[in-house]
């Protein structure tokens, strides 16, 4: 709710225009100046780092020059190269910084397996003849409806104004329930259970623990070379296997918090605004409105004003704990009510006025 929109331009969206977008960002966010605060007489500077990591597919590779959507924007590689066991990757530190697209890894992982469900009659990446077409159309067409009677999920149907079904909640109950969907499309179950915690791990917002992430992330990449080798790996599937440990490495926060999710959400906002609270007497008009109403409803004293949904806890399973790192509470210091002149200024008694202000905090 608080994804504000920054700009909205009426062009065509190309390579060389979302170059320039993206620079007078960059302009803007190096012209940034510290912010100041008072803090019991203390002044304080907090300087700001901002990330684009709320972006795709199509806007990463744009920035990277990579100009196929199945090369891999960070090191280069082809589909072939990613299906090569024993090859290196050499990966361009410099593309670290737009994140892993969690949500989107979910999706691309659920198309994936269920692209490779299709075709496990003919084991080929693609189907050419029309024998091979009809018996991958026969089989999708029977996954498809068991995925729907036993799962209650309608998969891979296109969704008018919504793109496909194929989303991050569908994802979500794929992988949640491996045992089912592995019977259901023929898949192994460990690979199924493997790329559920990988997910889950990443979108979990805590730091990771980096040596046993990565031990899994290789151990499924084998798993999924020595079963079906014969799929090209798509590049989101490729990256969250080969690059996702170094660019947890390097990210400044837990790389759960720089999720494109709070973008996507704001999709069915834009939907809903424009059906029920614009004028339709121009374009121009309705989509003044449509920005002015997200304006609104992202300010911060508004949407404080708002009830806070009720969601349902998720708890994270056992293997998903021996992967992340516990976070660590550290007591809150002590902050005198006047700048310390000297060392026994930060004694504080029990019965000063900063130790009573904190307790009634507390309370």
């Amino acid at each position: 709710m608080f994804c504000r929109p920054i700009k909205f331009i009426f062009v065509k969206e190309t390579m060389e225009m979302t170059k320039i977008e993206t620079n007078k960002v960059l302009e803007q966010i190096n012209n940034l100046e510290p912010t100041s605060c008072d803090l019991a007489g203390s002044e304080i500077y907090v300087k700001h780092k901002l990330l684009l990591t709320m972006t795709d597919g199509k806007v990463c590779n744009a920035l990277t020059e990579t100009h196929s959507s199945q090369k891999c924007y960070i090191c280069g590689a082809t589909p072939t190269m990613m299906n090569d066991e024993g090859r290196h990757f050499d990966s361009n530190q410099d593309n670290f910084g737009f994140g892993l697209s969690t949500l989107h890894a979910w999706i691309r992982s659920f198309e994936c397996f269920l692209h490779i469900s299709y075709k496990l009659d003919i084991k080929k990446w693609q189907a050419r003849s029309s024998q091979e077409k009809a018996s991958v159309k026969q089989r999708s067409d029977e996954i498809k409806q068991r995925f729907k009677h036993e799962m209650g999920l309608i998969v891979d149907k296109p969704k008018p104004g919504f793109g496909s079904t194929n989303d991050g909640n569908t994802a979500r109950r794929f992988f949640g329930n491996p045992e089912l969907s592995a019977r259901i499309t023929g898949l192994d179950v460990t690979i199924i259970k493997n790329f559920d915690v990988l997910l889950r791990t990443l979108c979990s917002g805590f730091e990771i623990n980096l040596v046993e992430f990565n031990k899994l992330c290789l151990e499924t990449r084998r798993l999924y070379l020595s079963l079906y080798s014969w799929y090209y790996m798509p590049a989101t599937v490729h990256k969250l296997l080969i690059h996702s440990t170094e660019v947890v490495k390097t990210a400044i926060v837990p790389i759960g918090q720089l999720s494109e999710e709070a973008q996507e959400a704001r999709n069915k906002d834009c939907r809903r605004f424009r059906e029920h609270n614009t004028r339709k007497c121009s374009r121009l008009v309705t989509n003044r409105d449509l920005l002015n109403m997200l304006i609104i409803t992202s300010d911060p004293l508004i949407n404080s004003l708002r009830e806070v949904p009720k969601k349902k806890s998720n708890k994270l399973c056992a293997e998903v704990l021996k992967l992340i790192i516990a976070p660590t509470i550290e007591p809150r210091p002590q902050i005198p009510s006047r700048p310390p002149q000297n060392e026994e200024d930060y004694l504080v008694s029990e019965s000063s006025d900063c130790e009573s202000d904190d307790s009634d905090i507390e309370t």
